[in-house]
Order: structure tokens, then sequence, then C-alpha cells
């Protein structure tokens, strides 16, 4: 009697496990594994309780039922192996190093949805990562990527999308890495990075070969990427905040707000918010939209003078449809008109703060912005200016243009 009235008092004690229908609670890799093999035809919910999983947890083929892996308070996880798989949802998962690098890999999967996880190395020597190798389908969302690398030689990238096709990427929030890019590499088609933050991926003292080449975003064949409504924070050295230095073809750029400077990274400032095309790409962006976008960055870099947008010098020996349409932009700085004027397909509409106008409906003078990068009831520049056949029909914050709508990233609102 004493036993099971002390059973009972222990069970009415203990903390309330979350309350997960029909869940299965894993508290080591082993335990996972079981649980995999056994929902891999009927699907389920597994539970990792809190504790450091160190060995590599591994999802491989399996039906196209639903497996829901979750992650609580205290679980860590430093490997996540998705191999030839489906119809996964991995959500609150905390991926940091534990004994080594770091990574969660979805290879030659598709249907799969990252949601809440967090991914740092904060403190550590090693680094970490998602990484999406030939996969499709797969939605990254309200997550967060910091410190991916801030402490080792090794190259660093918060998300690399190796040639994974019809990717969105959106919601999340990318912050302090010290040499990486936050997402870059080699992606497939018909990706979408909407609604993120990127803030402050700054240098490093680990070598020159990953410390001077970070970047928000580097991406190479990203055929009909689409980035919309984001906010571009500082990044120091590299090319460019955006960087699409080859084979990114029929890319839309529309809707971002590209910061110059940043409170948390005093005298930091971005020196080239959107570069396409180098003058070592051997094949530079085609078709190229760069339209509404509010670009308050630009800073001298080497011998030319501060230009917010650079253009690769291959542009005027291209087919003029095929190079960049650049319309209904506020551009901060155009001192080296050399670097964009002849080297696009078309320039409209655009409020250039400070240099030269590319084309006969640029214009040139303060937008008179706010210090959030929004119009003002005095952005006389701005307000209703735009070219209507180009403009989205939202603006960044969703809203609707209204009438004439508005240069930049916002519409203006009283």
């Amino acid at each position: 009697m004493r036993l099971l009235l002390a059973l009972l008092a222990a069970a009415v004690l203990a903390p309330a496990a979350p309350a997960y229908a029909g869940a299965r609670f894993v508290t080591n890799g082993k335990a996972f594994q079981r649980a995999v093999a056994d929902f891999s035809q009927t699907g389920g919910r597994i539970v990792l309780l809190p504790g450091d999983y160190r060995r590599p947890l591994v999802i491989g083929p399996r039906s196209k039922s639903l497996l829901d892996i979750v992650g609580t308070d205290g679980a860590r996880v430093q490997s996540l192996r998705i191999l030839r798989s489906r119809d996964v949802i991995v959500r609150g998962l905390v991926v940091r190093p534990l004994t080594g690098d770091a990574r969660v890999l979805a290879r030659r999967s598709h249907r799969i949805v990252f949601r809440g996880d967090t991914f740092t190395a904060k403190g550590t020597e090693f680094k970490v990562g998602l990484r999406l190798d030939h996969s499709r389908g797969v939605v990254v969302r309200n997550s967060t990527f910091s410190h991916c690398g801030d402490h080792t030689p090794k190259w660093s990238t918060c998300l690399l999308p190796r040639w994974a096709r019809d990717v969105r990427i959106v919601h999340n929030w990318f912050h302090d890495c010290r040499g990486c890019d936050f997402i870059g590499g080699r992606a497939g088609p018909n990706a979408v990075i909407r609604e993120n933050r990127f803030d402050r991926a700054l240098a490093c003292t680990t070598g020159w070969v990953k410390c001077a080449h970070q970047d928000l975003i580097e991406l190479f064949n990203a055929d009909g990427l689409v980035i919309t409504r984001n906010v571009f924070g500082v990044s120091q050295g590299g090319g460019a905040q955006l960087n699409l230095a080859t084979a990114d073809d029929d890319v839309r750029v529309v809707d971002n707000l590209f910061l110059r400077d940043d409170p948390q990274a005093q005298g930091i400032v971005s020196r080239v918010a959107i570069l396409l095309g180098t003058r070592s790409s051997p094949r530079i962006p085609r078709r190229a939209v760069v339209v509404n976008n509010t670009i308050l960055s630009g800073a001298p870099k080497g011998h030319h003078a501060a230009s917010s947008i650079v253009l690769g010098p291959g542009y005027p020996g291209m087919l003029t449809r095929n190079r960049p349409l650049i319309a209904n932009n506020v551009i901060e700085s155009l001192l080296e008109p050399s670097l964009v004027c002849n080297r696009v397909r078309s320039s409209e509409r655009n409020v250039i703060a400070e240099g030269t106008a590319c084309g006969l409906t640029d214009v040139v003078g303060d937008p008179l912005l706010d210090p959030g990068g929004r119009p003002t009831a005095a952005s006389a520049l701005v307000i209703d200016q735009a070219d209507p056949a180009v403009a989205p029909a939202l603006d960044m914050d969703g809203a609707a243009r209204v009438g004439p709508p508005d240069v930049g990233a916002y519409e203006f609102s009283s």
C-alpha cells in the first residue's frame, strides 16, 4: 500500500509531458531509430525528450504517411540525416555541435518541412548547417540560423540548397555569423526566399579563403529564383549582400529592403547591395529583374566609387533582352555609372539619392525616407512615381499598391 501511494505521489509531482497525442517519446538514438522503423508505413510522431543526441539520427525510405519529428526544450541534436525519404516534418529541433561539426542533411528526399528549428554553433570551434542535397519540395520556415562557423577554418554556410529544386525559405532569421554565407552554394531551380531577415555576416580571422567571402546570399545556378520581402542587413567583405555571380537565370528581386549599417556592428557599411555577374564568371545571369527595392547600402570598393548595384562586364556583349531590368527602385548610390548604365536591358523610374541616372525616367534626388526606409509625406520623388507595368501588386508589408504605385519596397501610408 505504501509503495502504491508513493508511486501515485511521484506521478502527480512529476512534470507533465507535452500533450502530443499518439506520440512516441524517445531519449536516445536507438529508441529514435526503433520509432522510425515502426512508423515507416503508418506515419506517426516522434518526440525527442531532453538530452544530447550525439550519434546521427537517420530517416530512410518510407511511405507517403507523415512522420513528425518534434524537439523539446533541452534536446540537442548533432546530426540528422534524411536519406531518400519523403513526407517528414522536423520542428522545434535544436541542432548544434556536441563532439564535432553539426549538420542536418536532406538527400534526394521530397516534401520535407523544417519549422521552428534552431541551428547554432555559438561558443564552439565547429560549424553547423542545413544541407538540401538534390531534394525537392523542401520548406524551411520560422527557423533561426546563427554562428554557423565563427571559429573554424572550414568553409561555413548556414543553409546550402545543393541542387535542390522547388525550395521555399520563408520567415527565418539568419544572424551573427563570422566568415560564412547565410544561404550559399549551387542551387536548383524555382526557389523562393521570402520574408526573411539577414543580420550581420561579418569577417573572421581563420584564413583568407573563408573569411573574404561572406555574403548574406550567394547562389549559383538558381534558375527561376524569387527573392522578395526580405530585410538584408550588413555584410562585411564578400561580393555583396545579394551575390548572384554566375548562371542564375530568370531571377526576380522584388520588394526587398537593403540596409546600409547596423547599430550592433558599428563602423561596418554594406558596400554593394546587389551583384549580378563578375569579371571572372564563366556565365552571367540572364533576364534578371530588380524591381521595387529600397537599397540604402553602397560604399566605395577598391578603386570604384560607391555603387549600390554592380553588374558584370559581360552584359554589354549580351543580347539586350537577356540583360537585367532595373526599375522602380530607391538606390542610395550610383557614383560609378559604368558598372550599371551600359549593362542593363532598361533602367526605369529609379530614384537615385546620389550619383547618375541611367535611364530617361530615372531621377536623382533625396527620396526623403524615414529612418526605416519608408516614404514620408515629403517623398515626392517616390509617391505615385513607379511604373505600374512592372510594379508588384503588393509591397514589402503585403499591403496593396493602390492607385499609381510608389517607388521602392514600401507604399506610402499616411
